[in-house]
């Protein structure tokens, strides 16, 4: 019994130890764990205070960025003060002690009329054209690689350029186009943009400082309402050194206003040689049509369209779309669409021709042309195409160079003031022939060596 008693003590003893160790280790366990309690509070602590910086950091840079910005702004709002009183490649023209020639027009839309006799005229001042610069409209697309060594400058963005290009050039040549309208002329800001306004602001800017102003073949609204603008437009014509319009009905507005005859010659654009335009073999019956491409003017066209499916043997007919107007691609982008909704084979979209021949051979290859636009209709009379013309009533300067046109080529019953008397006329009469017109363009011509002259004087 006693050693029973004494073997139960020393279990007892043993747990008692055990007991002991267990609650030393659970005290350091404790301690260990208050430590870590510690330092886990001390990290949220500091991950607090870096979250804290962190956001400092976040509003610092907003504000950095934020006047980074405003400087930024305040930055591009000097640059458009100063280019609103400075063109500054303007301050870049060499000063060769030459005679210097400024040539402006509607150029660089691209519109084929305009560019064709921006061309041409480019062409036939050969001996000087290193001496000529060409306003250019502001066109971020416009592809500068089409006018190989020409000198292209801007249009003046305020009436102190009006003066500066007038100190700087001999002389001012308004190339061609319906460049006398006042439509714009009492808007403040249309000096930027008008060429109506622009023509006047130019011309007066030049003859006030004793230049040269040469206007070839310009043409006008149908009448010119602003006295302000025609009082100026009388000191212009009076003032020249030649002007002249292409059409006798522009010829009778100005006469009214300025008193005396008013100088008549050709556009332009009939000053080319006409080149020949090889036949396409096997080729169907091609009806060309250049139209105005806007969206007033989509319905007009699908009337016209439906009419010729309805009347022609498109087994036999094909409808070529030819683009006149390439600013922000504007013609084939509304002729690639007309095809697409059309959906037949037979109607098909020209590229933009960039020159005459181009032009011309691709005018000369369709066998009708339906067109409402002017240099369209004279390119397709040139090449003696039967050539049929919708009247773009909407703009005022339309009607002068239309009517004038159609009268020189004899072929008045080609105009139309309506659709409904363009489709009577379709399909058109096979033994009709047009009439070949020799034009006189000796005019021009002298016109062009007196201009050659100036550098010898």
């Amino acid at each position: 019994m006693l050693k029973r008693l004494r073997a139960l003590g020393d279990k007892i003893r043993y747990i008692n130890r055990l007991i002991i160790e267990i609650d030393k280790k659970q005290t350091a366990l404790q301690l260990q764990n208050a430590e870590l309690a510690k330092k886990l509070r001390e990290t949220y602590s500091y991950i607090d205070k870096m979250n804290r910086q962190i956001e400092e950091l976040g509003e610092k840079q907003e504000k950095t960025e934020s006047d980074l910005l405003s400087v930024v702004s305040r930055l591009e709002d000097e640059w458009k003060n100063i280019t609103q009183y400075v063109n500054p490649e303007y301050l870049m023209l060499p000063d060769t002690g030459r005679t210097r020639y400024l040539l402006a027009g509607f150029y660089g839309a691209v519109n084929l009329g305009d560019e064709l006799m921006l061309q041409k005229l480019y062409q036939d001042l050969n001996p000087v054209k290193n001496d000529v610069y060409v306003l250019m409209c502001d066109n971020a697309g416009l592809d500068v690689f089409r006018y190989p060594g020409v000198n292209i400058i801007h249009y003046p963005k305020n009436k102190f350029d009006f003066n500066f290009l007038a100190s700087r050039f001999d002389c001012v040549i308004f190339g061609g186009g319906a460049i006398i309208d006042d439509a714009k002329y009492s808007l403040s800001d249309s000096y930027k943009y008008d060429l109506g306004k622009i023509f006047i602001e130019l011309s007066s800017a030049f003859i006030g400082r004793g230049k040269r102003v040469y206007s070839l073949g310009l043409s006008t609204n149908d009448s010119l309402a602003d006295a302000r603008y025609t009082a100026r437009l009388k000191s212009i014509i009076d003032n020249s050194a030649y002007f002249s319009v292409r059409d006798k009905y522009s010829a009778a507005v100005l006469q009214d206003i300025a008193g005396h005859q008013i100088r008549q010659i050709n556009d332009i654009v009939l000053t080319y040689e006409s080149p020949e335009v090889p036949a396409i073999a096997g080729k169907k019956y091609r009806i060309g049509i250049i139209w105005i491409c806007n969206d007033d003017l989509k319905g007009l066209l699908y009337e016209l369209l439906e009419h010729i499916l309805s009347r022609y043997d498109m087994d036999n007919t094909e409808v070529r779309f030819i683009p006149f107007y390439n600013y922000c691609d504007c013609d084939p982008a509304f002729y690639h669409a007309v095809c697409r909704k059309i959906g037949n084979e037979s109607f098909t979209a020209a590229d933009m021709p960039g020159s005459f021949s181009e032009a011309y051979r691709e005018i000369c290859q369709c066998d009708l042309v339906i067109t409402m636009r002017y240099h369209g209709a004279l390119l397709g009379l040139k090449g003696e195409r039967r050539t049929l013309s919708l009247l773009y009533s909407q703009h005022k300067h339309y009607y002068n160079k239309m009517q004038d046109l159609y009268e020189k080529f004899q072929q008045e019953q080609d105009l139309f003031t309506s659709i409904e008397r363009l489709k009577e006329a379709l399909p058109v009469n096979q033994d009709h022939v047009s009439r070949k017109i020799e034009f006189d363009n000796s005019e021009y011509d002298t016109v062009i060596r007196e201009l050659i002259n100036l550098c010898d004087n």
